[in-house]
Parts: structure tokens; C-alpha cells; sequence
């Protein structure tokens, strides 16, 4: 008897030995991470208002294998295709637009473990372009941003933009 109970409590205790664990965040660190999340987020939306420094834009993303980045339909899964693509996207905004900005309608979190989560922002890209044209572009971010050696960064980059709504 003894026997039939030692083998399934033996089994039991190795299922759930091996099972993995999940990390507990305190409210105080997914707080901590959220704001992080937030701040890279807003950060980087500001990187692409003028007057434009590539190197604060590309200061936020990782530079290992697993990078990528789709904005747009457009795929880029190089660090390096994206530090160079940088300088001259902005090179490019800045000719053909006097001024845009973000204006921030929603951003939201979700905090997956100690050093990685996902923010994700919506936004209204108001442009105005060296012919006086002034556009509003609804659009949306989503980063997935881990925790490094160097601090946080972006690893997976998804953005997107509607047709642009011409402001009479």
C-alpha cells in the first residue's frame, strides 16, 4: 500500500518541480517598468518631431540579432539598414515638411516580465509641408522593448499610418 502512495506523490512532486514558475511583479516594479515602457515610447515619437537628432532615435533600439522593425508594410530586420536609414528619413522630413508633431491620444502598457514589455501609442501626426498643406495622419505604434545591459530598448518596432486628412 505504502508502495501505491510514495509512486504517484514521487510523480506529483516532479511534475510540479518542473513546471515553470511564474514571476510575481510587485505593483511597484509593473509600475516602475510601465513608465519606462511610456517614456521610451514618447521618447521616440519625439525623435521625429524637428529639429531631428537621428542618434536619439536610434540611441532606443537594440542592436542584436533579434532586432526588427515593419513600418508601414515596409520591413527592415537590420540594426544596421535601420542606423542607416535614420539620418536620411529624417534628412528627407525635413525637406519636405516646415513642421509636424505628435499629439498623444492613448498609451498603453503591458509589463510581461521583469525585462520585457510592450507599449503600444496612438497618436495624430499633424504635418504641415513646405507648400503650406496641413495634414492630420492617424497612426500607431507598438514596442516591444526588453531590459539590456545598457538599459532599455526597443527590439520589435510595428508602425502604421492611415491616408492623411487635409486640413482646409
Amino acid at each position: 500500500m505504502k508502495f501505491y502512495l510514495i509512486v504517484p506523490l514521487a510523480a506529483s512532486l516532479l511534475f510540479f518541480s518542473c513546471q515553470q514558475r511564474e514571476t510575481v511583479l510587485s505593483e511597484e516594479l509593473k509600475t516602475e517598468i510601465t513608465g519606462t515602457l511610456k517614456a521610451i515610447a514618447v521618447e521616440f515619437l519625439r525623435s521625429w518631431e524637428p529639429p531631428f537628432y537621428p542618434e536619439k532615435a536610434l540611441k532606443l533600439f537594440t542592436q542584436s540579432d533579434d532586432f526588427c522593425l515593419i513600418i508601414d508594410g515596409l520591413p527592415i530586420k537590420e540594426y544596421a539598414e535601420w542606423a542607416k536609414g535614420v539620418p536620411n528619413f529624417m534628412s528627407d522630413d525635413d525637406y519636405f515638411f516646415k513642421s509636424y508633431k505628435h499629439d498623444i491620444k492613448d498609451i498603453r502598457t503591458v509589463v510581461l516580465s521583469p525585462d520585457v514589455g510592450v507599449v503600444t501609442i496612438i497618436y495624430v501626426w499633424d504635418s504641415v509641408t513646405t507648400e503650406d498643406v496641413q495634414t492630420n495622419t492617424d497612426g500607431a505604434i507598438t514596442l516591444t522593448c526588453r531590459k539590456e545591459d545598457e538599459g532599455w530598448k526597443i527590439v520589435h518596432y510595428h508602425g502604421s499610418h492611415n491616408t492623411g486628412k487635409v486640413i482646409e
